[in-house]
């Protein structure tokens, strides 16, 4: 049975497409078939993050309206063979995202879902910020998802500044976990080169810990590391210069 995950931000702009998608490429790169499902009905914005928006020829919408079968909107992410997304672009009936979902769980071993096909997902992965003023639509959001029949909520900490938490201005990521009474999945570091192919080698490395860990790993990146030491004292001085 494939493990079908629904990602949803804790508010808007937390990164729950960025950390679909290149979460799903972190899997693709480990061996596993991974199924990326790109929940933007209107923008496509999952596409655009992982850099395929060219290599698209069918939606949900085609296959919807009859021009395509729901295997023809797939897209390899020529990254890796194993890495596949399939576009919900004009597709505006739930129901057929959620067949469409079901129907292609048995070709893969990870389907993350981008905010859509809720009832075809057995485990959640709620992505939020590491401020204090996210901790309460964070927790919101996580008892909406028990709510909805999920027994435990995963929490991904996106966007973490490792000056900050070194210096104690923000949260750590267990702390924020403990609050929001999540279980910590992972901890992603602030990196603006949001697309797949720029990004960081130290997110890269972040999304890679955070893939092993849904394949059964128990380590979380560690993003105030680099902060310590000289080396570490120096970063943590420049950063306050700029």
């Amino acid at each position: 049975m494939s493990d079908v995950i629904f990602v949803t931000g804790a508010k808007g702009g937390s990164g729950a497409t960025t950390c679909a998608a290149a979460t799903g490429l972190a899997l693709a790169l480990n061996g596993e078939r991974t199924l990326f499902v790109d929940g933007d009905t209107l923008c496509a914005s999952g596409l655009e993050i992982a850099k395929v928006d060219s290599l698209c020829s069918y939606t949900l919408g085609d296959a919807l309206g009859g021009a395509c079968r729901v295997k023809q909107a797939l897209i390899n992410h020529p990254l890796s063979p194993n890495f596949y997304i399939l576009p919900t672009l004009g597709c505006n009936d739930g129901e057929f995202i959620f067949n469409a979902v079901s129907s292609l769980a048995p070709t893969f071993d990870r389907i993350l879902c981008d905010g859509v096909a809720i009832g075809a997902c057995n485990r959640a992965m709620l992505v939020s910020e590491p401020y204090p003023a996210c901790v309460k639509s964070a927790s919101r959001a996580a008892a909406t998802l028990k709510d909805k029949g999920f027994k435990k909520v995963e929490l991904v900490v996106n966007k973490v500044n490792g000056g900050l938490v070194f210096d104690g201005a923000i949260l750590t990521p267990q702390e924020y976990a403990t609050l929001t009474r999540c279980e910590l999945l992972g901890v992603i570091p602030e990196d603006l080169l949001i697309p797949l192919s720029k990004m960081k080698n130290s997110t890269k490395k972040a999304f890679n810990t955070l893939a092993l860990k849904l394949m059964g790993n128990e380590k979380i990146f560690d993003v105030i590391k680099p902060y310590y030491g000289v080396k570490g004292k120096i970063k943590r001085k420049i950063r306050y210069c700029i």
